[in-house]
């Protein structure tokens, strides 16, 4: 089983962020600790779980003491198994990082980290209403890694108006010049929710994703899923999401999926603490759970059970060299093309 954690809390919102987020109630932060421990005992306990992973995400994770996930990670240990195996990241603004946070959280057991770099130009992370600079990149890397974090992370984000091929390749280049084994690279999107849906920019026409898996790829980053490259490491919490494991979602927003139902906890935050066990439940019919595995599976290197999939669609696709079996699964040639194939077979 693997946990998600979501915690809410953000210096300022950025233009092109639409996730559960706010920088109105740092004042909640203890009540939200006491929910938040209140949620995770009453999804844990007695259930015997081994975790296999634990992530926890944002808003931005590192607002929180390495105090508060003291007593957060006692709950969880309290409560369930870890296994020795067991992968634990957190999300990171790199502005906010300091040499005895990531010591206490390392002491705690914490093994990763993904930091949201986004971008190393300063233009670029003032479009993208980031708060961070450029020059602090690489100190927050050195530090983490020095800290005891060898699984490091970064998020890049491409196909703003200020992206073109050669800023591309520089920001990299910088990237691999990083101590990470594993990079994220994300479209822009204009999301509902977020900043940029209300006033939305002009963004380029060109699709950008296969310069930036070409020039990872020249540097080691191989691409296993649409938008994640690793250079060795491949993150064990997202392959679980993408194979249709079962997880356990806490906090306000979060998301778990059980005995084919999938539930969500209170978005809203002041709510959310009044009653941390309410959750909207969504049960899946076997038509929603294939379809899922079709389009999680074929976006990544994992794919989708040959048996399960119409054999005249498949031998056309292979036949166009869109597609590949390998150990009785179907995979897509260009993972960019992987929501197509999905349609296609649905």
């Amino acid at each position: 089983m693997i946990l998600y954690l979501h915690i809410p809390f953000c210096t300022s919102k950025c233009g092109y962020c639409a996730f559960n987020s706010s920088s109105e109630f740092f004042h909640l932060q203890d009540s939200y600790l006491q929910a938040l421990l209140q949620d995770l005992k009453s999804e844990l306990e007695n259930k015997k779980y081994f975790l296999t992973s634990i992530y926890i995400g944002g808003g931005t994770p590192n607002t929180l003491s390495s105090k508060t996930y003291e007593k957060i990670f006692e709950c969880i240990t309290q409560n369930a198994t870890l296994t020795q195996e067991c992968e634990i990241t957190l999300e990171c603004n790199p502005n906010l990082l300091s040499k005895e946070w990531c010591k206490d959280l390392n002491s705690l057991g914490a093994n990763r980290l993904s930091i949201g770099v986004q971008s190393f130009f300063d233009k670029k992370l003032e479009f993208l209403q980031r708060e961070h600079q450029g020059g602090e990149i690489a100190k927050a890397l050195d530090l983490a890694y020095n800290a005891g974090f060898e699984n490091l992370s970064v998020d890049l984000i491409y196909g703003t108006p200020l992206d073109f091929l050669l800023s591309l390749k520089e920001e990299i280049t910088l990237a691999s010049k990083l101590p990470i084994n594993h990079l994220s690279a994300y479209c822009l999107s204009i999301d509902k929710g977020s900043r940029f849906y209300s006033s939305p920019p002009a963004l380029p026409l060109e699709d950008m994703g296969e310069i930036v898996r070409d020039e990872l790829a020249k540097r080691g980053f191989l691409q296993y899923e649409v938008s994640n490259f690793a250079n060795p490491y491949k993150c064990a919490h997202n392959l679980s999401y993408w194979r249709g494991e079962e997880y356990i979602g806490c906090g306000a927003g979060a998301v778990g999926f059980q005995n084919k139902a999938r539930y969500t906890k209170s978005k809203h935050i002041p709510s959310y603490i009044k009653n941390p066990h309410s959750k909207n439940v969504e049960y899946l019919s076997s038509e929603d759970l294939f379809l899922e595995r079709l389009f999680l599976g074929l976006r990544c290197e994992i794919g989708v059970a040959l048996d399960s999939l119409p054999s005249h669609k498949v031998a056309y696709l292979l036949e166009e060299d869109k597609a590949y079996l390998q150990d009785g699964f179907l995979k897509a040639r260009d993972l960019f093309l992987a929501d197509e194939i999905a349609l296609y077979l649905s």
